[in-house]
């Protein structure tokens, strides 16, 4: 009959094993680190890798996949090419030297990635409208996986900028107009938050774009919370060659004002959504002017904007009415 004292040793013999501690650490990474460098989600990592076969992860003795650096490289270079409109099942199972080449053709001679993307044959017959309405479904059935996996769709099918305007925005005001009218709750827009948040993290870090670009933050005022609004802002900027920041929703002036100085920003995005009768964002907003340097230009746009207008035309602020009007700003503060 076994001891404890014995069942106690002959679990750390295995958990800590010379061949073990190698098989966990040396030269190989859990699915999370290849999220975080790669911009995609786990979700999709997983997919790619059952369905097209992208990579062959090892496992450990428990059966937990573990990603090598090269398997990292193939994800980056599988991302990029899907954002120049490439489809993930003519590429997944390339060799690597190919995906490279294919990069630097996409790229031609420059270093950054096409920002709109050749909009690749619908799939299905799908449409922005089929797109928008199976996404809207996902956030009704608090289907994260599902609303994940049809942004990426759409993001192939449409393009970046397709994707925004016609399936994020109506997407998002959607869900604010139910919630306003009771028929959706507060999980079902921090659900559709979280997957966007992703969705603009992959983005990001396949735009590749240069260090020269003008930087943006992306944030909302201390006591806004809802952050939809905000994450189209980061993600249209993108589009339009922004580097961008998006430090999360509800920061104080000052958080604000200390990450334009640590981050040399060219401006300060702000959506104001709701509560819209707020006492404290007037003050707020007179504060982040105060501390920011004269140069950086800030911008103001959501569905609460105007109860704030008096302040906001005081402070010198942009006050972007739609979409349209943010690209406008954006491309006018880039050229000058």
């Amino acid at each position: 009959m076994l001891t404890w004292q014995i069942i106690d040793k002959m679990l750390t013999l295995r958990l800590y094993s010379p061949m073990a501690v190698a098989m966990e650490i040396e030269g190989t990474h859990p699915i999370k680190v290849v999220a975080r460098r790669t911009g995609l989600s786990p979700h999709v990592i997983r997919v790619w890798e059952k369905r097209y076969s992208a990579v062959t992860p090892t496992r450990t003795e428990t059966n937990r996949r573990r990603y090598s650096d090269a398997d990292i490289t193939r994800f980056n270079l599988l991302q990029r090419l899907i954002a120049a409109g490439r489809s993930i099942g003519q590429i997944a199972q390339l060799p690597t030297d190919r995906l490279h080449t294919l990069v630097q053709e996409d790229e031609g001679s420059g270093n950054v990635i096409a920002l709109t993307p050749t909009v690749a044959p619908a799939e299905n017959g799908a449409t922005a409208q089929t797109h928008f309405e199976t996404c809207l479904s996902a956030v009704e059935r608090l289907d994260a996986a599902g609303l994940e996996e049809e942004l990426f769709r759409a993001t192939r099918t449409l393009g970046r900028i397709a994707l925004i305007d016609q399936v994020i925005v109506p997407l998002v005001q959607k869900i604010g107009e139910r919630w306003h009218a009771g028929s959706l709750r507060i999980i079902h827009e921090h659900l559709a938050s979280s997957v966007i948040r992703m969705t603009l993290e992959g983005m990001r870090n396949s735009a590749n774009i240069p260090p020269s670009a003008p930087h943006l933050i992306v944030t909302t005022p201390a006591g806004q919370t809802h952050e939809l609004g905000a994450l189209i802002v980061a993600a249209t900027a993108l589009t339009e060659g922004w580097r961008v920041t998006y430090p999360g929703p509800n920061l104080p002036a000052e958080e604000i004002a200390a990450a334009a100085e640590i981050l040399d920003t060219q401006a300060v995005a702000l959506s104001i959504v709701y509560p819209p009768d707020d006492p404290h964002i007037v003050a707020e907003l007179q504060l982040l002017r105060r501390s920011l340097p004269a140069e950086v230009v800030v911008l103001a746009g959501g569905h609460s904007v105007s109860h704030y207008h008096e302040v906001l035309m005081t402070i010198g602020a942009h006050i972007l009415s739609d979409i349209a009007s943010l690209r406008t700003v954006l491309e006018t503060l880039r050229a000058g």
